[in-house]
């Protein structure tokens, strides 16, 4: 990583993120293509009402996931296996329990979760319908997340994405059967969804019941450890609180929309964002993939190549983020009528929510990788302002001020003026970094700078 070219080690590390991305991607939007052609707007509407409920499984998922996958990693190259197995299996009983009382609140108290979350009276039935199935995969898909990133961290990042793959390509296909072939609606969305979460676990699963890897589960190792506790849940807390964030914004955003759009309204916003996350994961798979590439080159204080692999990247996310909107202003129907191709006024807010809100989205690459360079240097703190600044601040501002303006237009143009704001935020952060980096390698040989 420290001297093979950059663009190709970022192709290297990227792919199989963005495959894995993708395949996760697919979860919700197969859902809401197959509800959408067969229950109509509102079965769109529902599945975006439940959204927020699932977001906050995955946050719970990245607490205890990212910090024990990064102790994981660091204790395999301190060559402390047993160190690494502990961690696991504390994580594995953190994760068990955790999504169990997370499945058990949804169950009981889901039709408060679904009214704060912004479920209109009519809509409430379907999103229930729903959720009521939903909570019953909470546990299997949240130790399939954590199981992935073991594998991950023990240096097998594809079979951590066939992990990916077997339950999106199970969704599909279950999906066609419950939905198009037994008539079964939202609930056989919901029934698919569990059933390919399970299938996820057994094949993550596998692979250390096989041991294929080099950790073992021992049951000595399900006795948490404070020490070893608290520290993957500060690593997990940055993800932890930007996934967290977003769930607030997307309850709200359902709110907003049902004040000054209706259902329908909630709908558009379950097509916008099914087709955001297709955008999106792409760019915040080359963020992850240029993530250990910058981490490698900064702690060899290699800066030149620090700031080369910055740059490659946020021109890469700028040129893909370019020829997207490029699609999105020119030809926005074909990828609507995917979901749902009988309701004309569905199709012209949903066409009118992505010209609006994706009229930003070349300013969100330098927000995206700025953020995860700062996680790569070991400064999670300015990572964390900047996500939580482009989720949260820049959005809650426009949100609160703009619908009573303009309607739902204002809800729509809250998202361009996020990724303005996060974009400036990154670039005067990327430059003082920059100019740091600068100073550092601008010292006499032998010599090293009291900041550096």
């Amino acid at each position: 990583m420290g001297r093979d070219s950059i663009p190709r080690l970022m192709l290297r590390f990227s792919l199989p993120a963005i495959g894995g991305m993708l395949a996760n991607a697919l979860y919700n939007i197969v859902d809401r293509i197959f509800v959408g052609r067969t229950v109509g707007p509102a079965g769109i509407g529902a599945i975006s009402i439940v959204f927020p409920f699932m977001l906050l499984v995955i946050a719970l998922g990245l607490l205890i996931g990212v910090g024990a996958g990064a102790l994981v990693s660091i204790s395999l190259g301190e060559k402390r296996t047993a160190r690494a197995e502990k961690a696991m299996g504390n994580a594995l009983v953190l994760l068990s329990a955790g999504s169990a009382v997370i499945a058990a609140a949804g169950g009981f108290f889901s039709t408060f979760v679904l009214e704060i979350s912004g479920a209109s009276p009519t809509m409430l039935p379907l999103a229930k319908e729903y959720m009521d199935v939903i909570v019953w995969g909470v546990p299997f898909s949240t130790l399939a997340f954590g199981l992935n990133f073991f594998i991950r961290a023990e240096g097998n990042p594809r079979y951590a994405m066939y992990t990916l793959f077997v339950g999106a390509f199970a969704n599909i296909l279950l999906d066609w059967i419950m939905i198009w072939g037994l008539g079964m609606g939202v609930r056989g969305a919901a029934l698919a969804t569990v059933a390919s979460q399970v299938l996820s676990l057994g094949w993550a699963a596998a692979y250390y019941i096989r041991k294929m890897g080099r950790l073992r589960f021992r049951v000595k190792n399900l006795a948490p450890e404070s020490r070893i506790v608290l520290r993957m849940t500060s690593i997990g807390l940055a993800p932890f609180l930007t996934e967290i964030s977003f769930t607030f914004v997307m309850a709200l955003f359902n709110r907003v929309l049902r004040n000054y759009g209706g259902d329908l309204a909630i709908s558009a916003m379950g097509i916008f964002f099914s087709l955001d996350s297709l955008f999106f994961l792409p760019v915040l798979g080359l963020a992850e993939g240029v993530q250990p590439i910058i981490g490698y080159n900064y702690g060899a204080r290699n800066y030149d190549r620090v700031i080369s692999a910055v740059r490659w990247a946020i021109m890469l996310a700028l040129g893909y983020f370019a020829c997207s909107f490029l699609v999105v202003l020119v030809a926005p129907e074909p990828m609507i009528r995917i979901f749902n191709d009988t309701d004309p006024e569905l199709l012209a807010l949903s066409v009118r929510a992505m010209r609006i809100g994706y009229s930003g989205l070349v300013f969100a690459s330098v927000s995206i990788i700025a953020s995860q360079t700062f996680q790569a240097i070991g400064k999670p703190r300015k990572g964390i302002f900047l996500t939580l600044s482009r989720h949260f601040i820049f959005i809650l501002v426009p949100l609160y001020f703009l619908p009573p303006l303009m309607g739902t237009d204002g809800v729509w143009m809250a998202m361009p003026l996020s990724d303005l704001g996060g974009c400036v935020i990154g670039a005067l952060f990327l430059k003082y970094e920059f100019a740091h980096m600068r100073r550092c390698m601008g010292a006499e040989e032998g010599v090293l700078l009291p900041e550096c």
